[in-house]
């Protein structure tokens, strides 16, 4: 599995493989992991070292003691980055927004028709990818003016689903 770890404003790539094998930017690490009190007290090995760590989780952001320091950290897995990162770049258009599939995955609703009136985040497609159900949602308050897919439909990654004016 894919992750993004922000920290400091410093981003890191991490992959996690069989066998406690770690990938952080593409440079390979020995990690194990395991809680010493069932809650936020953990055991750290990372590359023949020892630490002590304090972890507590609110959604996708993390506090870390570790060797008497404070690390805000926020993680994402590859589909929360990629659902992030295509809801970003359509709240930037201004003219038509152009939805379209952050994966590729299958239609299961379409809650609009051609004609509707959208406001700014509501729902309009169902989009079934990596066994989760995605809500796609309208950068921009307008008018839906075409709609290509139906439910059933197969999508790939990039394609068009939906236009709002």
């Amino acid at each position: 599995m894919k992750y993004t770890a922000i920290i400091n404003d410093k981003t890191y790539e991490i992959e996690i493989g069989a066998n406690n094998a770690l990938t952080v930017n593409g440079e390979p690490h020995n990690v194990d992991f395991r809680s010493i009190d069932g809650s936020s007290l953990y055991s750290l090995l990372l590359d023949n070292s020892s630490w002590e760590t304090l972890v507590e989780r609110s959604g996708d952001e993390y506090r870390v003691l570790i060797g008497g320091e404070l690390h805000i950290v926020t993680v994402q897995d590859e589909r929360t980055r990629k659902m992030a990162k295509a809801e970003k770049a359509q709240s930037t258009h201004t003219g038509e927004a152009i939805i379209k599939a952050p994966m590729p995955g299958l239609v299961r609703e379409v809650s609009v028709n051609v004609g509707d009136h959208v406001v700014v985040k509501q729902g309009v497609v169902i989009l079934e990818a990596m066994k989760m159900q995605n809500e796609l949602r309208t950068p921009k308050a307008g008018a839906v003016k075409e709609i290509r897919v139906k439910p059933g439909d197969k999508v790939d990654q990039g394609q068009v689903l939906l236009i709002v004016k």
